[in-house]
């Protein structure tokens, strides 16, 4: 068993009414070493038809003259809808006539051989069946590419006329010459035609502005075969122009040659004017934050204008208060240096200093003893008799109300309770003229000397000044009592 007889049989069928003819061509067949054949047979045309579309047979070997039809009737019988022959026919004649010939091979034959008298053409018979095959397939394939190619472009145009976007595709000669455009066009008011139609085509869109640099664009594309990228506008119908995002590249064939150019057009207006607003407020803030530094310039200026002020004035306040402090001192080391006795009382006749022969006259062993107690309540509080002295009977107090010095006799009153006639001086304490205190000075009556006086006057140089009064004598004071 050879290799032959596992190999796809290729089913033939012979329409011829010569049985004599019939053995001649199944036995060149019989011959054939190297293809399986399969012989159907039938007598006259109609039987033929029948069988080509019961058996649908690889090939038809068609005698051109039959009882009943001839062999251009037969053809125009197996032809289909289309006019087109779906099984290879291989015509067979009996004489040499190119006519017959031409007209066959018109009515769809594939091929035709004549049949000699003595037999011998066919043998080539074998070879002229596999040529008609090979013509078919080839056909075939033909078709079935070009099916697949119109499927192919059918999906390719669906897609491309649902994508938000206008899709092209454009001449590599020509720059900007369309050779086609997707429905998408009409957002802009435009038919495809109309582009298409446009010598200039998409250039005769693009705004004045734009155009210079998109001719550009596509004229490096043109010479170089690269990519385009371009952001430019388009004009609408309306004259309104939108932005656009043009990106396209070079189709090349099997070979690596430039086809066309096919690209894609998007719409990017929204996001140009995002962009311009964007802008916009960073110039704003821009020049915000230029004014706010410079206000803040001005401000840091009058803050270190203040702050120099505030230095020179606290310098002030601190020289004020060291001279305040060494004015203390001496005031206190004045008071301390007396021997008379000496206390301040405020506006509420609360003890607020006192010196140390004031505290020694009186019996106390500290200042903290009357300092902030009402003084006229521990050392005027009675009269010689035990009876009370209110502080309103007082005449040191009516220095508050008078404003200006009193000298007077007072009863005053030791820490254990014995008491001694003094003579008291009261100066009043002037503040944006309303008295705020009183300082007196005072001493024993019976112990005075002469040179106290002159201590007295010292501290009435050290007081206040104030207006001058003639000091009055208070009734009772000869005899010390209140």
């Amino acid at each position: 068993m050879n290799a032959v007889s596992h190999a796809k049989p290729i089913t033939l069928l012979l329409v011829d009414d010569d049985r004599i003819d019939r053995l001649a061509i199944r036995r060149a067949f019989a011959q054939c070493a190297d293809h399986n054949f399969e012989l159907l047979e039938a007598e006259t045309g109609s039987q033929g038809l029948q069988l080509a579309r019961s058996a649908r047979p690889d090939c038809i070997l068609l005698d051109y003259n039959l009882p009943d039809l001839s062999g251009v009737e037969f053809l125009s019988e197996l032809a289909e809808d289309t006019g087109e022959l779906q099984i290879p026919v291989v015509m067979l004649t009996g004489t040499d006539n190119a006519l017959i010939a031409v007209d066959a091979l018109k009515r769809g034959a594939r091929d035709y051989l004549v049949k000699i008298t003595d037999q011998q053409s066919l043998q080539w018979l074998p070879a002229v069946i596999l040529r008609a095959l090979r013509e078919q397939q080839t056909l075939k394939d033909k078709a079935d590419a070009v099916e697949r190619l119109r499927e192919a472009e059918a999906k390719y145009r669906t897609l491309v006329e649902q994508i938000p976007a206008i899709t092209y595709i454009a001449s590599i000669e020509e720059p900007g010459k369309l050779r086609y455009v997707s429905p998408q066009i009409h957002a802009l008011g435009y038919t495809p035609e109309e582009w298409l139609g446009n010598p200039q085509g998409l250039l005769q869109w693009v705004h004045k502005d734009d155009r210079d640099r998109v001719i550009d664009a596509f004229a490096q594309v043109h010479e170089s075969h690269g990519s385009l990228r371009c952001e430019y506008r388009l004009q609408n119908r309306q004259g309104t122009p939108r932005w656009f995002l043009d990106e396209a590249n070079v189709v090349r064939d099997d070979g690596g040659r430039p086809l066309f150019l096919q690209g894609i057009l998007l719409d990017i207006t929204e996001e140009k004017e995002v962009d311009q607003e964007l802008e916009y407020y960073r110039r704003r803030l821009e020049e915000l934050v230029a004014q706010r530094t410079q206000q803040l310039e001005k401000q840091s200026e009058a803050l270190r204008f203040a702050n120099a002020n505030m230095d020179r004035e606290l310098c002030r306040s601190k020289r004020m208060e060291l001279e305040l402090r060494a004015s203390e001192a001496r005031f206190r080391l004045l008071l301390e240096s007396v021997g008379e006795g000496i206390y301040g009382i405020d506006a509420d006749g609360n003890c607020i200093f006192v010196n140390k022969a004031a505290l020694d006259m009186l019996g106390y062993g500290s200042a903290e003893e009357l300092l902030g107690s009402d003084i006229h309540a521990r050392i005027h509080h009675s009269r010689a008799d035990g009876t009370p002295y209110g502080r309103r009977e007082c005449p040191l107090y009516d220095v508050f109300e008078e404003g200006i010095p009193a000298r007077v006799r007072e009863l005053v009153w030791r820490k254990d309770h014995s008491s001694f006639t003094a003579e008291c001086s009261a100066y009043p304490v002037v503040t944006d003229g309303r008295v705020t205190g009183v300082v007196v000075v005072f001493r024993d009556a019976v112990m005075a000397a002469p040179e106290s006086r002159d201590i007295q006057a010292a501290v009435e140089l050290s007081a206040p000044p104030q207006r001058d009064a003639p000091s009055r004598p208070r009734a009772g004071a000869a005899d010390g009592s209140a």
